[in-house]
């Protein structure tokens, strides 16, 4: 009962700010729109999948500066937690890239109005902010996110990352970039192994 009348106080109040728009639509209307901001504020199956992400992880990564060169390797950590009632999944990562001190912020969710898996990146080795979006398969238990990539020198690269599940312990995050001839190479893979 409680967690019913949060989801109306809530969506009552958004629609109520709207303005005088609100006051002229159809009760009908309105309970419609009552109704989607229900919908785009549940906690859905999509959202308790992401949920495996949830502990403590040792991360080995490797990453490749330029296509056919060998990898640079190094190791890291992180530990993700779900925020704001389990709709997404915060991980915090330290490590090291190119011999240099690595800190990052993932958030991770789906976004119920798109019907999307979204990602958010952010590090620093940057002020940038990273933004992926894809969809999740069931039978190769992998998320697949594209975007793009702005490098320093404001060059922009399509990439394509996929996080894929292999074991209940552990999951692989590879990352690929596009080239200019429209090929794409790996430039990361990280794996994790969660900590016991």
């Amino acid at each position: 009962m409680k967690k019913t009348a949060a989801i109306l106080f809530v969506a009552v109040f958004a629609l109520v700010t709207a303005g005088t728009t609100w006051a002229q639509t159809s009760s009908e209307d309105q309970e419609k729109a009552r109704q989607a901001y229900a919908e785009a504020m549940a906690v859905t199956d999509n959202h308790k999948l992401l949920e495996f992400f949830v502990g403590k992880w040792d991360v080995s990564i490797s990453m490749w500066e330029f296509p056919g060169n060998p990898p640079q390797t190094s190791k890291g950590t992180a530990e993700a937690a779900t925020i704001l009632g389990g709709r997404f999944i915060m991980t915090k990562f330290k490590g090291t890239m190119m011999g240099v001190p690595f800190d990052a912020v993932q958030i991770d969710g789906h976004d119920n109005i798109q019907n999307k898996f979204r990602t958010l990146w952010l590090d620093s080795t940057s002020t940038a902010f990273f933004l992926l979006e894809g969809t999740y398969d069931p039978a190769s238990k992998s998320w697949t996110h594209t975007g793009r990539w702005t490098d320093p020198m404001g060059t922009v690269s399509p990439v394509r990352m996929v996080n894929r599940i292999v074991g209940p312990d552990e999951y692989i995050s590879e990352m690929y970039m596009g080239l200019p001839d429209g090929k794409e190479f790996k430039s990361m893979e990280n794996r994790y192994v969660r900590k016991k």
